[in-house]
């Protein structure tokens, strides 16, 4: 699917197997990329035109969807987990990513609880801030031995 999609150097395709991500899609993933114990990884994406509402603007849901993506599979990486549903998820609109922007997450591990993790982002476009996120995911607990 990246034949057809325009990606930067420094950004491969993320591929999983989960159908609604796939329609969606495609992601990308920052590779080689030096992720911190703060912001284990990077997502990316190419708007194109189904992910545009009103012609040539990006739908707030796609938005929505790749913070969502990107705090939560920081927190995998970060935490060190296989899943981490989502509990809470606040995203502020900032302004317009338009067809053919690329944009791209910057996400922080704020801090994890034995159950919890919490976590922040922006979505940054080429004009700068296109959204902010704050998330609260849930870590799965172990059974007791």
């Amino acid at each position: 699917m990246t034949d057809s999609v325009d990606v930067p150097e420094g950004w491969r395709e993320f591929v999983v197997d989960d159908e609604f991500q796939i329609h969606n899609g495609p992601l990308f993933l920052a590779d080689p990329f030096e992720g911190t114990e703060e912001e284990p990884l990077r997502l990316g994406f190419r708007v194109a035109e189904k992910h545009c509402g009103f012609p040539g603007m990006c739908h707030g849901g796609m938005i929505a969807m790749v913070l969502d993506n990107a705090l939560g599979r920081s927190v995998q990486k970060g935490c060190g987990v296989d899943g981490a549903p989502t509990i809470s998820l606040q995203v502020d609109f900032i302004s317009a990513a338009k067809l053919g922007d690329w944009v791209e997450s910057r996400v922080r591990l704020l801090r994890k609880t034995r159950s919890l993790a919490f976590v922040d982002a922006t979505l940054i476009g080429p004009k700068g801030i296109v959204a902010k996120a704050s998330g609260i995911f849930k870590l799965p607990t172990q059974a007791p031995k």
